[in-house]
């Protein structure tokens, strides 16, 4: 229990820094941050350790797409600058009109290096002035995990998000599934790279699955295989909801 409420008073707390930007959230948010030690709990030290992707899924305002673009590259230099982000990369729906319009993904070592980087007021500032540019934002953290080892790391341009929401009481029995079929997920040559990730915050979605591929060729002739299909159907029984959505990537922060 007291495990859970430093979790929560955590998660809060970057709310607080991530969103509103004050002075004061920032100060309490590093104040109130725990040491690891000897006593504290093992899934806690592991968790702070664990690579960490910070999500945006954003809605362009109708019609005013080029001027969201234009306000992004006029804060990406602020946003890449800082040492603790490793990698920003950003995608549009190939679905124009789908929501969400665009996924952005900002990754870091841990979450220390997550919550240090959105505890800077240049880039608090960011956020808070985000929802002014978009008709719809939300944001997630997201915990890397270790389903897949199909991890051909580069810029490839086309993205496959799968949100899944597990049953409940039923994520155990979905990762044992996960674990059964992983091997065939990632063994076609159309696939380069699969990685997965648990929602922090253990809010909707609970899991982000990631499928990345060189051309939209490739998701098609992916998407035809028999043993894929059976895996896409046997997650309708494996999970309580689930959507994918089909990403393209864009350029505004290849240059990092």
């Amino acid at each position: 229990m007291i495990l859970r409420l430093v979790n929560l008073s955590l998660i809060i707390l970057i709310a607080l820094v991530a969103f509103a930007g004050c002075d004061r959230a920032q100060r309490t948010a590093m104040d109130n941050m725990p040491i690891a030690d000897a006593t504290m709990d093992e899934t806690m030290t592991d968790m702070m350790a664990a690579p960490v992707s910070l999500v945006w899924l954003v809605d362009y305002p109708e019609g005013e797409k080029d001027i969201y673009l234009t306000w992004i590259a006029s804060v990406a230099p602020t946003l890449t600058a800082p040492a603790e982000v490793n990698r920003i990369r950003s995608y549009d729906n190939v679905e124009a009109d789908i929501s969400p319009n665009r996924f952005v993904q900002f990754e870091f070592n841990s979450f220390v290096d997550a919550m240090a980087y959105m505890n800077r007021p240049e880039i608090a500032g960011v956020f808070e002035d985000l929802p002014n540019h978009a008709t719809q934002v939300s944001a997630h953290t997201f915990i890397e995990r270790s389903d897949y080892a199909k991890t051909e790391a580069d810029d490839w341009p086309i993205k496959g998000v799968i949100f899944v929401n597990y049953p409940l009481g039923g994520k155990d029995a979905y990762l044992e599934w996960v674990a059964s079929i992983s091997e065939a997920l990632v063994g076609p040559p159309q696939i380069k790279a699969v990685s997965s990730y648990d929602n922090y915050n253990g809010e909707s979605p609970h899991r982000l699955v990631a499928l990345e591929f060189a051309a939209q060729e490739d998701v098609e002739a992916y998407e035809a295989l028999e043993e894929i299909m059976a895996i896409e159907d046997e997650l309708d029984v494996q999970a309580d909801s689930w959507i994918l959505h089909t990403f393209e990537l864009r350029s505004d922060y290849i240059n990092q």
